[in-house]
């Protein structure tokens, strides 16, 4: 078989496998498979999209010489993911073109040099970055876990084409390629159905968000990586996608559902089941679904499972082992999708009983939540013990319903985990500060979107102090530094009752991912715990209402809705919010002015500090064509890189004279704003707004000090923050740009702690998510009268957008002439690296395009290293 060309210049050079009948060892494919590669030829370069499978090489390469394609000169190779049998045959053609760029996500990279191993260049593309092929444009879109964590699609624009690697496609081998040709209609359904089942039914979520992304493309082609190529209605398959994607709605009655799949050799361990579901459903509304497991089809199982909130396994022990009915159930779950689930396991044994530890190990694997030990009954449960099955699902039901806490299991001592070994290992973000729990480190951030190199594995800490006692522990403010210090109280004295107040409706929330959701929408991933979380740890969240006043003399806290709250100790997180400099507006001629309280008067101007804000921008967004951003500090230029993905114009003006001043030197900043200008954001340096333009219905126009004007029917002001002080300074705590503290994050007012951005410590105001975390910790664990103290803190920040990346630690002044500085400019490649000296000790550290050494930078700062220490770990 030849190559076939799709459109004009877009051809399928692929390889048909109609003999396969299993693949990767778990999936049945009956009707074979297909290894779909493609050429993009341009009128300047050529793209080749993934390769075949090693065994299907020879062909391949017999297909790309049929297009006149001289194979020794292709000028990219893109891995939409790096899968083997996608990407399995990477190696080889980098060895007939050696000088071919390899394009992925920025772990397909990574992945594909452990695939490859060899050396090769590389393009690191994200979410809106383009490559030009001449007369067609590669535009490619951020679609990870589908059903890789390297995943990604490609646009087409001039083509209205779609390759999405695995998304859309099927295990189905046709020799007329295309979808509007098959062989059978009936079996190419079936066969689309299982491939989704098997492969994306764990990853449903990001299957909606990927579609979302897509969704308002013009596509009439879709590409997929296996089975045949989408030329008839394509949109047909998105939606059938979509359909199984979408998650059931909740029932009305806020009926939950429980499903409990059990084997039983005997029918000892079906009695038991029984009347735990008896018990369970007596608890309230709740439905419980019984499987015994071999008399149901797994998928039925695992997808009920995936619609419940509960799930209980049953198993008998033979042969010292757990029966492999169950286990089948279990291998095919995945924490990603069923973590949080709450979970128990249960069975009759007789001499042993293996299985139940077999299952607990599972599900906590799973990241379920426990609701407490096994139910296990040694052979025949008597009648005593059938009602203590039927008390066991009672109280299940119970923790369910949220009436009732899980059952406690009994402590064990902690133990300090070493550097390396197996189970689970606990690792730390350095670039935000949040700590993991996996078996490997993990390959992103989901809080920033780090890689795999920011990550130090960390030993797990054994919190010796405790105390029991039934204090009231008032904090202000449900952001980073109030969820952490909450957290750090109740790990103390399990007595305490927190009370977590917040002028938002919302639970806490990862604030850094703000700028993302103007283009995405919001995942699990965006709030720092389950929703239940508080009511396991017996938080009250007190949501939507504002502090008034605090009465140091009675400890009271009083809200605007007239309540008061008691407290032993108050700890005051309550933040900062955006600074909006007196700025004049012309509203059809009459003047006004618009401050940090009175901005959302004018119809069109907005900031973003809150949920609601992204919001209350993102409607107005839906019809806006101009969009100014009046700062160009980091938080600005986030915002402007997610806006100009909808396709808006959008300009930054910036007071100072060149780019992030605060956290680069000259020298980083010019390259920096180079790369700003490569993209389609506009930016204005050394500009200030002199007036606002607007009517009743919106703003029009800027107009700046230099006499420009610029045309804006949406405004975004990112010109800093200030801390919250205002509820402190009426009582006479200390305040300077912040409340100021000492390093347990005590005021100077007994029993009132402060952390986060309202807080300023030693003369420094820190203002970053990380910050906030550790400063939550201590000052949690200090107000329950632990002694931790503030230290070793560095601070860093890092921008992922304007096709680059950029990071910076230390509190110095980069251009501070008394430092020594030791670096490089590479302006071919854009990267940029510098190291800053304080009498030969490390204190600060910029890099430009490759951040891979900012945890050593973070780490060589904390320790005090000197230079020579610091550049002979190759940090630059």
């Amino acid at each position: 078989m030849k190559s076939l060309e799709l459109k004009k210049d877009i051809h399928w050079v692929g390889a048909l496998d109609p003999n396969l009948r299993i693949f990767d060892i778990i999936m049945y494919t009956p009707y074979g498979t297909s290894y779909n590669s493609y050429v993009v030829k341009g009128s300047e370069k050529t793209a080749v999209f993934e390769t075949v499978k090693v065994e299907f090489f020879d062909q391949y390469i017999e297909r790309l010489k049929d297009l006149d394609v001289d194979i020794t000169k292709i000028d990219y190779i893109v891995v939409d993911h790096t899968e083997p049998d996608h990407a399995g045959s990477v190696a080889k053609l980098l060895e007939i073109s050696p000088t071919a760029k390899v394009v992925g996500s920025a772990p397909a990279i990574k992945f594909m040099k452990q695939i490859a191993n060899r050396d090769f260049e590389s393009i690191t593309v994200g979410d809106g970055d383009t490559i030009s092929l001449g007369n067609k444009t590669l535009e490619f879109i951020s679609a990870p876990f589908l059903h890789w964590p390297d995943s990604i699609y490609t646009y087409i624009p001039e083509d209205d084409v779609l390759i999405t690697c695995d998304s859309f496609g099927s295990h189905y081998s046709s020799e007329a390629i295309l979808n509007s040709n098959v062989e059978s209609k009936e079996d190419y359904m079936e066969a689309l159905k299982y491939y989704f089942d098997c492969i994306f039914g764990p990853y449903k979520t990001y299957v909606l968000n990927a579609i979302k992304k897509i969704e308002n493309l013009d596509i009439d082609m879709i590409l997929p990586g296996h089975g045949p190529v989408l030329v008839e209605n394509p949109w047909e398959i998105v939606e059938y996608y979509r359909t199984w994607s979408t998650p059931q709605e909740a029932p009305a009655d806020g009926k939950k559902f429980v499903t409990i799949p059990y084997v039983s050799a005997y029918g000892y361990t079906e009695s038991l089941a029984k009347e735990i579901a008896r018990g369970i459903e007596a608890a309230g509304n709740i439905e419980v679904r019984l499987f015994n497991v071999i008399h149901h089809e797994i998928a039925d199982i695992v997808n009920s499972i995936g619609e419940s909130e509960g799930l209980l396994c049953g198993s008998p022990t033979i042969v010292g082992e757990l029966l492999e009915p169950i286990r089948d159930v279990l291998s095919k779950l995945n924490p990603i999708v069923h973590g949080g689930k709450l979970c128990a396991a249960f069975g009759s044994y007789g001499w042993s009983g293996e299985a139940i530890p077999r299952m607990e190990t599972r599900l906590k694997e799973l990241n379920m939540k426990s609701y407490g030990p096994a139910l296990k009954i040694n052979f025949k449960p008597s009648d005593t013990e059938l009602n203590e099955a039927f008390e066991y699902g009672l109280g299940f039901g119970e923790v369910l319903l949220g009436t009732k806490e899980p059952i406690k299991e009994e402590p064990k001592t902690e133990v300090a985990a070493p550097s390396t070994g197996g189970g689970l290992k606990l690792w730390k973000c350095m670039i935000c500060g949040e700590i993991f729990e996996s078996e490997e480190v993990p390959e992103i951030c989901p809080v920033c979107g780090a890689g795999s190199d920011q990550f130090i594995e960390i030993k797990r800490e054994v919190t010796t102090y405790s105390i029991d006692k039934e204090e009231t522990y008032v904090i202000i403010g449900n952001g980073a530094a109030g969820f952490y210090a909450a957290k750090a109280i109740k790990e103390r004295n399990a007595s305490a009752i927190i009370k977590l107040v917040s002028n938002e409706d919302t639970h806490s929330y990862v604030r850094t991912q703000l700028s993302d959701l103007i283009t995405e929408e919001i995942t699990e991933s965006f709030y720092l715990a389950r929703s239940n979380w508080y009511k396991e740890n017996s938080i009250i969240e007190i949501l939507g209402a504002n502090v008034n006043t605090i009465d140091k003399k009675t400890k009271t806290v009083k809200l605007d809705n007239g309540h008061g709250i008691r407290y032993d100790k108050l700890i005051l997180a309550n933040g900062s919010y955006n600074f909006v400099p007196p700025t004049k507006v012309l509203i059809d001629g009459s003047e006004t002015e618009i401050n940090s309280w009175t901005y959302n008067s004018v119809n069109g101007i907005h900031t973003i500090k809150k949920l609601c804000d992204v919001n209350a921008l993102k409607e107005d967004l839906s019809d806006s064509k101009n969009v100014l951003i009046i700062g160009g500090g980091l938080l600005g230029l986030e915002a402007a890189w997610e806006v100009q993905k909808r396709n808006i114009n959008v300009t930054v003006v910036e007071l100072a004279e060149r780019m992030l001043p605060r956290q680069l030197d000259s020298d980083g900043s010019a390259l920096f704003e180079s790369l700003v200008n490569k993209t389609p954001v506009k930016v204005l340096l050394g500009e200030a707004v002199d007036y606002i333009n607007a009517d009743s219905n919106s703003v029009k126009s800027v107009k700046l000090k230099s006499g420009k004007e610029i045309e804006a029917d949406t405004i975004i002001f990112s010109v800093g923050v200030r801390s919250n002080i205002f509820i402190a300074q009426p009582i006479g705590i200390n305040c300077n740009r912040g409340i100021i503290v000492d390093e347990y994050m005590k005021t100077n007012s007994e029993d009132i702690f402060a952390c986060g951005d309202v807080a300023e410590y030693d003369g420094v105001y820190y203002g970053n998510w990380p910050a906030a975390i550790e400063m939550g910790k201590v000052a949690g664990a200090n107000a329950t009268g632990d002694k931790i103290k503030f230290e070793k803190f560095v601070s860093s920040t890092v921008f992922q957008a304007m096709n680059t990346q950029v990071f910076s630690a230390g509190t110095v002044n980069f251009d501070d002439p008394a430092l020594e500085k030791v670096g490089y400019v590479d302006s071919l490649n854009n990267k940029y690296a510098k190291l800053f000296f304080s009498n030969n000790i490390l204190v600060g550290g910029i890099l430009i395009g490759d951040i891979n050494s900012s945890v050593k930078i973070i780490q060589g700062i904390q320790n005090r290293e000197n230079k020579a220490t610091v550049l002979s770990k190759g940090t630059i």
